[in-house]
């Protein structure tokens, strides 16, 4: 059964209540991980509630917030447009601070997290890519598309899995992102804009397919399509409409990366920040990089090195001290292990794939 015929029967996302105990010691019951594990395959996410320390949050969010007025007069910063009309959401790319002192462990490599993803995605899962995404004040009622954070042919089955961590309480009030619950079960790469099984062999372009017209300047192509198509979105509203949650600070909110979702406007005043950690599996061979400054190694090796759920970070590090405000938009999730390429369906081509050789 398509995701859009599905049956659904859950409005809210489901929520783990963790004790200070499981918090404080990355060890969580059995009976959390299996709910958490079957939220993930039933709706596509899950909040892990109570599992940071909240003071952690407060101290990045004081930097992030002082900087996103400025990040956002800045040439250098990525603005996540993707809108309908073409107007802009305020929606912006501001990763976390880059010292070792910031780089909390139950943030970066939060063992609570690191369970439930180790029992989706495999063992010691991988993290490719850090950033966050800040929805500003004062865009009106502006929106992203609907989408997934995917714009090439992909698998049907758990393969990437971002841990978001919003820095505040957050709600419609605020800009809580847009979720398709259970959307994520039975998508592929059909149902996104950008797929043309039609020109399967046509290297994408800079033009958007849609409509002609020119990307613009500094953009690529998957900008110009991203998106989930307009009648596999009104398939699915009808009997399993869109919801923005109401999520405490403290959680870590694990998605899969195939769940449809879009950010929305934020009606308040105070700049919305979230962190965004994409994990994938030991075989996956992403070959994207994280750049992290060298005197942040010992801590981000002890991650790999733990006994209880360890995370390993492919990481480039560099001697110098890097600006957290200026580093590059480059999600790049996809996959460089032919085997699991060559079992993907060849008839829709492979969408739009960094080249590798950069990596």
């Amino acid at each position: 059964m398509h995701s859009a015929s599905a049956s659904f029967d859950f409005q809210e996302p489901t929520v783990v209540r963790l004790s200070d105990e499981e918090r404080t010691t990355g060890r969580i019951t059995l009976e959390n991980i299996g709910i958490a594990v079957s939220a993930m395959h039933r709706d596509g996410l899950v909040v892990l509630e109570n599992a940071v320390n909240t003071a952690h949050m407060d101290a990045i969010n004081a930097i992030l917030v002082k900087d996103a007025e400025e990040m956002a007069k800045m040439d250098s910063t990525h603005f996540n447009g993707n809108s309908v009309d073409g107007r802009p959401t305020g929606n912006m790319s501001q990763g976390p601070p880059l010292e070792p002192e910031l780089l909390f462990d139950d943030i970066w490599a939060n063992v609570p997290a690191a369970a439930v993803l180790s029992a989706v995605l495999g063992p010691k899962p991988h993290v490719n890519y850090v950033n966050g995404n800040t929805a500003l004040g004062g865009f009106g009622d502006a929106r992203q598309r609907v989408h997934a954070d995917l714009f090439f042919n992909h698998a049907q089955f758990p393969f990437a899995v971002v841990a978001n961590y919003y820095l505040e309480h957050v709600s419609p009030a605020n800009g809580s992102t847009e979720l398709w619950l259970g959307s994520h079960r039975d998508t592929s790469f059909l149902d996104h804009r950008n797929c043309h099984p039609e020109r399967a062999d046509t290297p994408p372009s800079d033009t958007d397919t849609n409509t002609g017209a020119k990307t613009k300047e500094g953009a690529t192509a998957k900008g110009a399509d991203f998106g989930i198509r307009d009648e596999r979105l009104e398939a699915r509203r009808k009997h399993a409409p869109p919801m923005q949650p109401t999520i405490k600070k403290g959680s870590v909110v694990l998605r899969d990366l195939r769940l449809w979702h879009a950010g929305l406007a934020n009606p308040a005043t105070d700049p919305r920040i979230m962190l965004a950690f994409v994990h994938t599996p030991w075989w996956y061979a992403c070959p994207a990089r994280v750049v992290l400054p060298a005197s942040c190694q010992a801590k981000v090796d002890s991650w790999a090195a733990r006994s209880l759920h360890p995370v390993q970070y492919d990481a480039h590090f560099v001697p110098a001290s890097l600006d957290h405000r200026k580093v590059k938009f480059d999600p790049n999730f996809s996959s460089a292990n032919k085997g699991y390429l060559s079992m993907l369906p060849p008839h829709l081509g492979s969408g739009y794939v960094d080249d590798v050789s950069k990596y």
